[in-house]
C-alpha cells in the first residue's frame, strides 16, 4: 500500500475514532428506534433488503469492508444466519464491534479485523459476498480496492456496494471543502464505479442509484443536531459541533438537489 493511501487510511481513522469516542451518536439520533448499529443511510429492513439482492442467507460467508461499530456484521448474522468478517481501520470501531457481538452471542459467527483492507492478510476465494455500506467513499484508489476484494471472492460470489457518489457536479467553490471536512478522497460517479466493476472483470447485475435515502438520513440528523445542540457542544466542544452541523447542513443540501445521491450495485464474479 502506498503513502498516499496510508495517510487517507489513518485520516479516516482518526476521523471516526472522534465520532465514535463520545456517548452521543449521530447515527443513533438520525434512526431512533431503527438504529441497530448502522453507519450508513439505510433502515434495517433495506439493509436486510440489499443484502438478501447479493445472495446473503443461511452459511453465506461474507467480507464485510469498513464494519465500523460491527452493527450491521451483527445484524446479518442474526437475521439471515451467515458468517461475517469485518475489517475496519478504525481502533474505536473495531472495539466496540468485538464487544458487540460478544454481547449479543455471535462471536461464534462474527469476527473483526483491525486494519487496511488492503494490507489485512485473507487468502483469495475465501467469500461468497463482499459487502460494504457507505464507506468505501472514504478509501482512496477506490479501482485497486476494487480488485483486491474481487480476489476475496469465490468464484460466482457477488459484491455489493452501497456507498456515496457525485451524482451531479457538486458547487465548485465548495466541492473540495466538503471532501475535506469528510475526508472523502475522491467521490466516485455512478458510471465510474460501474466501470472499475467492470475493469475487475466483475458482471453488474444490480445498478440502482438513488439520493432519497441520504437526503431522508441527513434532513433527520440536522433536525436533531440542532434540536441536541447543547448536549453535542458539552461533549464535543462548541467549534467540533459548529464543524459538524456545517458537514451535515451541505450534505443535506446536496442530497436534497440530487447532486449528491448513492448507488447500490451489486457485480458477480464469473464462476468459471
Amino acid at each position: 500500500m502506498d503513502k498516499t493511501q496510508r495517510e487517507a487510511g489513518a485520516a479516516a481513522a482518526s476521523f471516526y475514532d472522534a465520532l465514535r469516542s463520545g456517548s452521543l451518536s449521530s447515527a443513533a439520533l438520525g434512526y431512533g428506534g431503527d438504529f441497530v448499529g448502522q453507519e450508513c443511510t439505510l433502515l434495517p429492513r433495506e439493509m436486510l433488503i440489499f443484502a438478501r439482492r447479493a445472495g446473503v442467507g443461511t452459511r453465506t460467508s461474507v467480507l464485510d469492508v469498513g464494519s465500523g461499530t460491527g452493527g450491521p456484521a451483527c445484524f446479518f448474522a442474526e437475521q439471515l444466519g451467515c458468517q461475517v468478517l469485518g475489517v475496519d481501520v478504525s481502533a474505536v470501531g473495531h472495539e466496540r464491534a468485538v464487544a458487540r457481538a460478544k454481547e449479543a452471542g455471535l462471536d461464534d459467527r462474527v469476527q473483526f479485523r483491525l486494519g487496511d483492507i488492503q494490507d489485512v492478510d485473507l487468502p483469495p476465494d475465501s467469500f461468497d459476498v463482499v459487502i460494504t455500506y457507505d464507506t468505501w467513499c472514504h478509501i482512496p484508489q477506490r479501482a485497486a480496492l476494487i480488485q483486491r476484494c474481487a480476489a476475496l471472492l469465490k468464484p460466482g460470489g457477488r459484491m455489493a456496494i452501497f456507498d456515496h457518489v457525485e451524482r451531479r457536479p457538486l458547487p465548485a467553490e465548495r466541492r473540495e471543502h466538503f471532501f475535506t471536512v469528510w475526508h472523502f478522497p475522491v467521490l466516485e460517479t455512478p458510471r465510474s464505479y460501474a466501470e472499475a466493476l467492470e475493469a475487475a472483470g466483475l458482471r453488474l447485475t444490480v445498478r440502482d442509484v438513488s439520493s432519497a435515502y441520504a437526503a431522508r438520513f441527513y434532513t433527520r440528523l440536522v433536525e436533531g443536531f440542532t434540536a441536541q445542540r447543547e448536549e453535542f457542544e458539552a461533549i464535543r466542544g462548541t467549534e467540533r459541533y459548529l464543524e459538524g452541523l456545517d458537514r451535515l447542513q451541505m450534505s443535506q443540501q446536496y442530497t436534497t438537489s440530487g447532486r449528491l445521491g448513492q448507488v447500490a450495485y451489486i457485480a458477480e464474479k464469473p464462476a468459471g
